[in-house]
């Protein structure tokens, strides 16, 4: 049997019909200041799926005259004003046709705000159905018009029944064809659209019958209304009083104006066409040919976004164009082009010819290639057509970059014309960067806009630029760019005037950041984002939106972070706000309060339970109104009797295991740190090293620890992964308080750091000097470039202004106290009241750790491997190379000396390694590499490297290996082939640090108490290095080995030196 054919034709026709109808509603979004916002609220809202059943509800129960009485008005609103409705019995009785435009005096028609589309010698039918069988009834109404004999020039065809617009395009033609007048047809498509989208449902809901509830509304006025309808009346008012002779571009301003005016508010076509009409009548004989253009342009902008009319439009076109080609300046060719952009929207979605359109670029670029034209017109035609080629690109998701450097050099040639607008080109870039996503050429061209834009204007239009570009890339979720964005915006917007700007800027800063896992730094703009807006609740009372979003946001991150102190803190703050503003109560606030409970419920349920400060946690629970939290530790630490009863049923179904399978486990960024009066610590993980500071508890050192955490986060927010790699794992930072000067320090390696810090004289300046100094300390011994580090650092603040947001963190702690108070709870001992219960933990079961937990996919995109914690003992200790000791008789294990000229520093190396090994961790492995030079055939290359436990590595990251490599030239092999002979009968050898003088004598009177067993040597040649090997860390990418005759093809060394020499040549560098 054969399977069935879908009949998708409708549906096809719907998409299309959105698509139609999202070419007008765009606009409406996007300029929604130029359209009326008087809300009309109904009591019971009409939906569209209603009112298209209705429709079909007409047809069956005969309702000719309802859907007629729908229709006319319908009509007179939408197509034309001037209708007579025939009389008689349903159907049109003896008229022939259900109704007809009638003739206006001219006198008469030049005092109303009236359409002249069928005065004169124009004269239409209209005929109206609600047949199903609609085909044969406009055949046959057609007909009868016609034959009247009244001499009709178009027939007006309104249908209650869903017509399929090629279907009806055909009919049209074919009608006007055999009869020789225009015929259109208006389906219930066509009455949708009119109702829902062009401001006629109150027609819909009177005519059609619908119940009262349906019509029972309230209206309120809006602003922009208001004012316009103020400034219509007093102009209509003037205009009726104004004596106009001659010339008077005054005159024709205010009437333009009333057009404009009598569009923003939204009243009837037939009231705005008049007046368009009036307008240009008038500027026939008392405006100049510059207003009759501006006009018609303006006519033709409002017949296509307001009226949805695009033949009207395409009619003003034709004018605009003979004007332009007589006229020609960028003014009028950058009018005339803006309706040939909506000319080919239109044509794209079906309701315009597309070769029409073709024919009318074909026009323009006649136009263009005049010997006469101007530069500036030139320029902006090249403009047009290179905005134009990128348009197409982007629509057939083609790759623009070439369109995109092209454009860029147009736009920096126009800023030297001023006569073509640059903010139009600001915007047309603007609107070409909602499709295009991740394009370097593009993010140039925004640098390049901002910058000319802060020449010509100020800094903050250059960052107003950065800031749109930071809106659109946060809707499609792409945070590293907004936060690079955003950097120019940071220290711009404080100029006054910009505060609702930079309140902006801070929160979409800091919810970027938090999306790249960066908590600690989108936690501080987000407060500094709070800061701004707590003040304003204060001092007025009002209570933003925006304020209980940025603190929902600290909740969150608090929860995510695991910080249960400062999330009680900012919850007990969002509570007294949103209890002012009534929000407290609504459902979605209610349901994000509970979801967040679970949140923490989820915590206890990974941690060890048994430590003391968990059983003072229930009753605080309770006080907080967190019951979920509450409850969940009373049955996990013994206490079942006390659960509430509504949670029984969770405590049957083992709620412990229910809470570890929870997702949410997965988008925790640390475990559950619950801060207690003592030392305590917290910390971030930025760019795969975990950054540790601990401090003794208290609000001060908090937030000193907190501010250089955002620091450190804001620091390396941006850098791209292979751009800077952070070698070592960890760093932990100490705050030890002191009566001096705050100042920073390396601790006893490159990993540990002390922060001294007097909190008397700790401001935003010597912060950053302090700050400073980790900073070139961490960017030169803990993380790796192939860009000289001061460099790479300058070129990131050129580009992104880095430094501007670095140095926005310095007064971190003013903005949490501006909002907390200075004086907040840091310590969970302070939540606690004196008669609260201990609910000392009575289960065995507890501690138990949990594995599945978030990987870190934003900040750990490099898995990197060390040979030690400080790569600077190497320096220090001044490796030279290896050596090779073993007794006479080949009875032991060989020795491998490392030889240094610091041989106290050399120890420090081995020590390290000896303790690892002692723990069972990774320590390291020796590759020595023969036939490394054929012109000398007996050097090697040693090779000391760390031990990679490969089963450890995570799919889809880059591996990064620090190692330490030497070229060794003896005069022959012997000494590596006596080595290579008796590792390979051991398995095994020793290595030991020893010392090597000036000369080069090394001294062999070494203790062997830090040797340790080294059992993993690789001995090979080195034309059987492969790119897959671990080996080939050891070879360099001016290497030229000795390859057997053989291999001289096929040898997997040359594959190696391939890739290494062209990542030298791209970085410019040897090593």
């Amino acid at each position: 049997m054969e399977e069935p054919i879908e009949n998708n034709t409708q549906e096809r026709e719907d998409d299309l019909l959105t698509e139609q109808q999202d070419i007008f509603s765009y606009y409406r979004r996007l300029r929604s200041n130029l359209f009326s916002d008087t809300e009309v609220v109904y009591e019971t809202k009409l939906t569209p799926e209603l009112f298209d059943l209705k429709l079909q509800q007409l047809s069956q129960d005969k309702k000719q005259s309802e859907f007629e009485n729908f229709v006319l008005v319908l009509a007179a609103r939408l197509v034309t004003p001037n209708i007579k409705p025939q009389t008689g019995p349903d159907g049109g009785g003896d008229g022939k046709v259900d109704g007809e435009t009638y003739p206006v005096d001219k006198a008469i028609s030049d005092r109303w705000w009236v359409s002249e589309g069928s005065t004169g010698d124009q004269k239409w039918a209209i005929a109206i159905s609600v047949q199903k069988n609609w085909k044969s009834k406009i055949e046959g109404d057609v007909q009868k018009a016609v034959e009247t004999g009244r001499g009709y020039t178009k027939v007006i065809f309104f249908s209650n029944q869903k017509i399929k617009s090629s279907t009806r395009q055909e009919v049209e033609d074919e009608l006007s064809k055999q009869y020789g007048v225009a015929v259109s047809i208006f389906d219930g498509k066509w009455c949708s659209f009119a109702v829902f989208e062009q401001d006629c449902y109150d027609v819909a809901t009177d005519k059609l019958n619908f119940s009262e509830e349906y019509r029972r509304k309230t209206i309120k006025e809006g602003s922009h209304d208001k004012r316009r309808k103020e400034e219509l009346e007093q102009l209509e008012n003037d205009l009726l009083s104004r004596q106009v002779e001659s010339l008077d571009t005054d005159y024709i301003d205010d009437l333009l104006q009333t057009c404009i005016l009598s569009r923003g508010l939204e009243r009837p076509r037939m009231e705005t066409e008049g007046r368009f009409n009036r307008a240009q009548r008038e500027a026939e004989a008392h405006g100049s040919p510059v207003q009759r253009f501006n006009i018609t342009y303006n006519h033709a902008w409002t017949s296509f976004f307001w009226f949805h009319d695009v033949n009207a439009m395409y009619a003003d076109y034709l004018k605009l164009k003979e004007f332009t080609k007589t006229h020609t300046t960028v003014h009028t060719i950058e009018l005339m082009t803006n309706i040939l952009t909506n000319l080919e929207n239109a044509a794209g979605v079906g309701l315009f010819d597309s070769e029409k359109f073709c024919e009318e670029v074909k026009d323009l670029k006649t136009i263009k290639e005049r010997e006469d034209l101007s530069q500036a017109s030139r320029l902006f035609l090249e403009l047009f057509f290179t905005e134009h080629r990128l348009l197409q690109l982007l629509h057939y998701t083609q790759d623009p970059t070439s369109e995109l450097k092209k454009l860029s050099e147009l736009i920096e040639a126009c800023a030297n014309y001023p006569d073509i607008s640059f903010n139009a080109q600001i915007t047309i870039v603007e609107i070409m960067g909602r499709v295009i996503d991740d394009n370097d050429e593009y993010e140039k061209l925004i640098d390049k806009i901002s910058e000319i834009s802060s020449q010509r204007k100020s800094e903050v239009e250059g960052a107003l630029i950065h800031f749109n570009r930071a809106q659109t890339l946060i809707d499609k979720q792409q945070y590293k760019p907004v936060v690079k964005h955003l950097g120019h915006c940071v220290q711009a917007f404080q100029k006054e005037g910009y505060e609702s700007e930079l309140v902006k800027t801070y929160g979409y800063m800091g919810i970027a950041l938090y999306n790249l896992e960066l908590p600690y730094s989108g936690k501080a703009y987000l407060v500094k984002a709070a800061s701004i807006l707590v003040k304003e609740f204060f001092t007025k009372g009002s209570i933003s939106h925006l304020l209980l979003t940025v603190l929902w946001k600290l909740c969150e991150i608090e929860l995510m972070t695991g910080r249960l102190v400062m999330y009680l803190n900012w919850r007990e703050l969002l509570f007294v706000i949103a209890h002012n503003g009534q929000e407290i109560e609504s459902k979605e606030f209610v349901e994000r309060d509970v979801l967040f409970d679970g949140g923490w419920a989820c915590h206890f349920a990974a941690a060890d339970l048994t430590r003391e400060t968990i059983c003072i946690l229930p009753d605080i629970f309770a006080r907080c109104d967190m019951p979920i939290s509450e409850n969940y530790l009373k049955y996990a630490l013994g206490y079942e009797d006390s659960v509430d009863e509504q949670y029984i049923h969770l405590v049957n179904d083992d709620w412990n295991s229910l809470l570890r399978q929870q997702p949410i486990h997965k988008q925790f960024l640390n475990s559950l740190n619950i801060a207690e009066e003592g030392q305590t610590s917290i910390s971030t993980l930025a760019k795969g090293c975990r950054f540790t500071v601990s401090y003794e508890n208290s609000v001060r050192n908090q937030m000193v620890a907190e501010t250089f955490l955002a620091t450190v986060e804001t620091l390396l927010a941006t850098f791209d992964t292979l751009e800077l790699v952070v070698m070592s794992q960890e760093i932990q930072v100490e705050i030890v308080l002191t009566d001096g000067q705050s100042e920073l320090e390396r601790g006893e390696n490159g990993t540990k750091y002390v922060f001294k810090v007097n909190h008397d004289s700790l401001d935003g300046e010597t912060y950053w000097r302090c700050f400073a100094f980790f900073m070139a300390c961490f960017m030169s011994i803990n993380a790796v470039s192939n860009t000289d580090v001061g460099e790479l650092v300058a070129q990131r603040h050129e580009k992104e202004k880095l430094m501007d947001r670095v140095t926005a963190m310095m007064e971190l702690n003013n903005s949490v106290y501006n909002v907390l108070g200075d004086k907040f709870k840091y310590s969970v001992r302070q939540w606690q009241n004196a008669n609260d219960r201990s609910y000392v933990c009575k289960s065995d079961a507890m501690g138990e750790a949990y594995t599945d937990q978030n990987s870190h996919t934003e900040q750990c995109g490099v898995q990197t491997f060390c040979i030690s914690s400080t790569m600077e003992w190497w320096e220090e200790a001044g490796w030279t190379g290896v050596c090779f000791m073993y007794d006479r008789w080949f009875a032991a294990p060989p020795i491998v000396g490392l030889a240094f000229k610091n041989l106290e520093a050399g120890r420090k190396i081995i020590h390290e390694w000896k303790e690892k090994i002692a723990k069972g961790e990774p320590s390291i492995e020796l590759h020595l590499i023969r036939g490394i030079d054929k012109s000398h055939p007996s050097w090697y290359r040693a090779c000391v490297t760390p031990e990679i436990p490969f089963d450890k590595i995570t799919e889809g990251r880059y591996v990064a290996v620090m190692c330490r490599k030497r070229t060794m030239t003896p005069n022959d092999t012997s000494n590596l082939d006596n080595f290579e002979r008796i590792y390979s009968r051991f398995g095994k050898c020793q290595l030991v640090a020893v010392e090597i003088d000036d000369q080069m004598h090394v001294n062999m009177n070494t203790g062997f108490s830090e040797a340790i067993e080294l059992k993993k040597v690789i001995i090979t040649d080195a034309w059987k290095v492969s790119a897959q090997e671990p080996t080939r860390n050891a070879l360099e990418w001016d290497d030229d080995p000795i390859i057997p005759e053989s291999e001289k093809t096929t040898a997997p060394v040359i594959e190696l030196l391939k890739n290494l020499r062209e990542v030298h040549n791209k970085t410019g560098e040897g090593n």
